[in-house]
């Protein structure tokens, strides 16, 4: 099993940087609008991008997403992401760290990350299935997901959903019952915070709902519209000759729930949001903050552009800093909290979807938010004033 994690992982990232393995549908980020200030009174260069997630400070909403590792030729990629992460002061999540807790050998194409990295929030990474015994390997054991911290040394972990990809996957781990109750255990006893992570088909209000009382400390809601993992067992599948696998994974390529409905619907949890899932700009930063979320993880940009060099990573990141400022600055967002409290109009197929499931007056409000505010304001000020009224003389002279 050894030789098979190590060779998969080498697939996955060949398969992602030169395969088309998006969804064929788009993440929707079209459908959401932010309402155009034509006075921002917001100076674009003074803009503060700085946000605080499980109590450390970075200093912008831009996080990158869970790549690789697993793969002596992934230790170049997560080198440069980590300077990266380094020198702009991001959270960095590595890809799943199976490979190397089943072969210790694999071990600094993740350690890496620390290395150049020393102040970076970095997020581990093991797989919600490997909690439970599987057909093929037995649970991971409390030690083993320890040293999968202590192996980045770690800020969180985050547990990967990918229920789609191991359904999908040839050599797929198919059991999922007592999933929850193994999350719920590890909660109670690890020694950072856990990110409950999906994987490409996102996160609805129910399962928000259980992901809390499993006693996560942050969902990343990881929506439909970016790279599919459906599509990518598809095409391994194809490479290896299994026309059944790839017929399958094929099929369920645009299954889930579009990354912008997931913020909105795992938002009843009320736990910090990572939205992750075909974004693809620093506009489309601002609409995921804007519908809820604390951080926003770009993963295939990264992945391509650490495939390349460092000086790509850079680039990519002044490129999406800098259109995440002007759409900031047209919002009259000075800083992340008041672009967490802006307009936005949700139209097109995200809307009917958010309507038919409940959620209209979250949509309202989502709308209206500068004018609630507002109003809010003036009846306080209202208030204030008339308690502070001086009451009229009894002999009518003041």
């Amino acid at each position: 099993m050894t030789d098979e994690i190590k060779q998969r992982k080498l697939e996955h990232i060949t398969l992602a940087l030169e395969e088309g393995i998006g969804v064929s549908q788009r993440a929707g980020w079209g459908d959401i609008h932010l309402v155009h200030q034509a006075l921002p009174e917001v100076d674009l260069d003074e803009i503060d991008t700085t946000v605080t997630f499980l109590g450390r400070r970075l200093a912008c909403p831009v996080m990158i997403s869970a790549l690789t590792g697993g793969h002596p030729e992934a230790v170049t990629i997560n080198r440069n992401l980590a300077r990266a992460a380094e020198r702009y002061g991001l959270a960095l999540g590595i890809g799943s760290q199976r490979a190397a807790l089943v072969n210790p050998s694999l071990a600094p194409t993740y350690a890496v990350v620390r290395e150049e990295a020393p102040h970076a929030f970095l997020i581990a990474n093991i797989g919600a299935p490997q909690l439970i015994d599987q057909a093929r390997h037995p649970a991971f054991t409390r030690s083993q997901i320890e040293e999968a911290i202590a192996m980045i040394q770690a800020d969180a972990l985050a547990v990967h959903m990918n229920a789609l990809q191991e359904a999908t996957q040839v050599e797929g781990d198919r059991r999922m019952r007592g999933v929850a109750a193994a999350l719920r255990h590890l909660t109670a006893e690890v020694s950072v915070p856990v990110i409950a992570k999906e994987t490409g088909a996102g996160v609805c209000r129910e399962q928000a709902l259980l992901l809390r009382s499993c006693g996560v400390a942050a969902i990343d809601v990881g929506g439909a519209g970016g790279s599919s993992m459906s599509a990518l067992e598809a095409a391994r599948a194809r490479a290896h000759g299994e026309t059944q696998a790839q017929q399958i994974g094929q099929l369920y390529r645009d299954w889930g729930i579009p990354t912008p409905i997931a913020l909105v619907e795992a938002s009843v949890a009320g736990l910090p949001l990572i939205a992750t899932g075909g974004v693809r700009s620093g506009l489309d930063v601002a609409r995921a903050v804007a519908l809820g979320a604390t951080v926003v993880g770009m993963g295939f940009p990264f992945l391509k552009a650490a495939s390349e060099s460092y000086e790509r990573v850079c680039a990519l990141l002044e490129q999406t800093l800098t259109e995440l400022k002007i759409a900031m600055q047209l919002s009259g967002a000075a800083n992340v909290p008041a672009l967490q409290q802006t307009d936005v109009v949700v139209s097109g197929e995200t809307r009917t979807w958010l309507s038919l499931r409940g959620f209209d007056e979250e949509l309202r409000t989502l709308a209206n938010r500068r004018a609630r505010a507002g109003a809010s304001q003036a009846a306080a000020t209202g208030a204030w004033m008339q308690r502070g009224k001086p009451s009229a003389p009894v002999d009518g002279y003041s």
